[in-house]
């Protein structure tokens, strides 16, 4: 018997014209900018000519690679001198008004495209917030844009309700330390820290860094810090831990980002576009993490709960009852993979379990499909942040996918698709556990990245029935439905796209 996979639904239809209108609106930019660089280079007006060419949308990152640009918490007024954000109402040249001209609408063009993906059935979150961070890119006091990604005015600029917060209780964003009261700033500027007993007391006792820190070195006096959506609890240094949180928190933009339609009706953006007066977050418990000095240290407190926890290099605990599990980590400078990839691996099951869209128990009713959240956290192992702030996500980079890569296309090793989106929790961790996961890495990226992301969306919905629980074989949708091709397609154009180290 033949096996007949049905084709692209009227959702993935809607999908890809969505995504073909949002190419074409920057692309339309681009040529627009690039006639305009081209008549000023044609009358020797050079530097003005490289200045609109400032303005031309960035190249694609090659292998698939996804760029993320997280938005600052603090948003100054512009012409005061803090921002360096290009007035586009600068007119007074005339190459100035025709760029501030295409700059203005492509933004109303953008937000309109926004508008549209947040509103048709199903929504495309995901694709709404790629399009009002593109709005405010070109038109940084666009209110309703602003609004709709979490921001409130703020003293002539922009902020959080978050970082508003802060601010009126006394606290200052330090470039290094985060939030910090002011008066901690001076101290802090000057290598010191508050002391442990200090505090104990009632009263701020200023030391020497490595003192304070010594101070915290056993687990039951560790640090505990708290960002806008974690509360940490670790005894490494505390600059060290001070870089997690914000780690953290740059984590969880990009996850609620690239997720967003996972995540769905639960998603703050999706509440935003539902309710035309709210404005940043609704309150929620914070998730919940320990990061640990030490793999001892790690496996002593969990060795009660996980007796094989000494071959773990993170761990997520959901929620027995209520929605905040939690997640346990250690510092592991000499290990393979590098700790901020272990965190970003389990912090994705910690947000993905938490992000409302099911119970954390929930998946436990599919039939197999269990590869899936291991490809999932294994992906954001790809994650890196660079040194502008940027993150770059994906590609055939890291230590699993090179041994994917080795196994899959040089050995022949792949265990079959079908087989292999079979197994429950147990077939996947059992027998070649490394195989598993090596290609569990290689086909997410695979879905989320070739043909321009062509395979994306219905990978993440898959991913979304996954998490809910809904995968019951002949009664859900299959991976191979949702891609619109059969197993044996996708596995050859798989293995093609692993041996040509990029995307097809």
């Amino acid at each position: 018997m033949v096996l007949q996979v049905p084709a692209p639904d009227a959702a993935t239809r809607e999908s890809d014209g969505l995504r073909r209108q949002e190419r074409e609106i920057i692309a339309r930019e681009a040529s627009r900018l690039s006639a305009l660089a081209e008549g000023l280079g044609s009358r020797g007006q050079t530097e003005e000519a490289a200045e609109v060419r400032r303005d031309l949308p960035p190249s694609p990152l090659s292998d698939g690679v996804s760029r993320f640009v997280p938005l600052p918490e603090l948003v100054p007024a512009r012409g005061n001198g803090l921002s360096n954000i290009p007035a586009g109402g600068d007119v007074a040249a005339p190459w100035k008004s025709e760029r501030a001209r295409i700059r203005n609408e492509t933004a109303e063009e953008l937000f309109q495209m926004a508008t549209r993906s947040a509103t048709v059935t199903p929504h495309h979150y995901a694709l709404a917030d790629t399009c009002l961070r593109a709005v405010i890119a070109r038109q940084p006091d666009h209110a309703e844009a602003r609004r709709l990604l979490g921001y409130v005015p703020f003293r002539g600029g922009w902020a959080t309700p978050y970082a508003t917060r802060q601010i009126r209780d006394g606290k200052t964003l330090h470039p290094t330390y985060g939030w910090v009261d002011s008066s901690w700033v001076p101290h802090l500027e000057q290598g010191e820290y508050p002391s442990r007993a200090g505090l104990a007391r009632g009263r701020e006792v200023w030391v020497p860094a490595a003192q304070a820190d010594a101070e915290r070195a056993d687990w039951n006096s560790a640090w505990e810090i708290k960002t806008e959506h974690f509360l940490i609890v670790t005894n490494v240094p505390l600059g060290q831990a001070i870089a997690f949180g914000r780690h953290l928190e740059t984590f969880h933009e990009l996850f609620q980002s690239l997720f967003a339609d996972v995540v769905g009706d639960n998603l703050p953006l999706a509440q935003r576009f539902r309710s035309k007066t709210q404005v940043g977050e609704r309150s929620d418990e914070p998730h919940k993490i320990s990061y640990f000095a030490t793999r001892e240290q790690f496996v002593d407190h969990l060795r009660a709960r996980r007796p094989d926890i000494g071959k773990s290099l993170g761990f997520y605990l959901p929620a027995e009852r209520g929605r905040r599990g939690h997640a346990y980590f250690f510092r592991d400078d000499d290990g393979e993979i590098d700790v901020t990839a272990t965190l970003y691996h389990e912090v994705s099951h910690q947000l993905l379990f938490e992000s409302g869209i099911a119970g954390p128990a929930v998946y436990k009713k599919n039939v197999g499909n269990y590869w899936v959240f291991e490809g999932l956290g294994t992906y954001f192992e790809t994650l890196i942040l660079e040194p502008d702030g940027s993150v770059r996500i994906g590609g055939l980079v890291g230590p699993r996918i090179k041994e994917a890569r080795k196994n899959l296309v040089e050995n022949g090793r792949m265990v079959p698709l079908e087989e292999f989106v079979g197994y429950d929790e147990g077939g996947f961790t059992g027998g070649d556990i490394f195989l598993h996961y090596q290609q569990a890495i290689a086909l997410t990226t695979f879905l989320m990245q070739a043909r321009d992301g062509a395979y994306r969306e219905g990978f993440l919905d898959y991913v979304k029935s996954a998490c809910q629980g809904r995968l019951k074989g002949t009664t859900g949708r299959t991976l191979e439905s949702r891609v619109g091709k059969p197993y044996e397609e996708i596995e050859a154009e798989f293995l093609a796209y692993l041996k040509a180290g990029g995307p097809g």
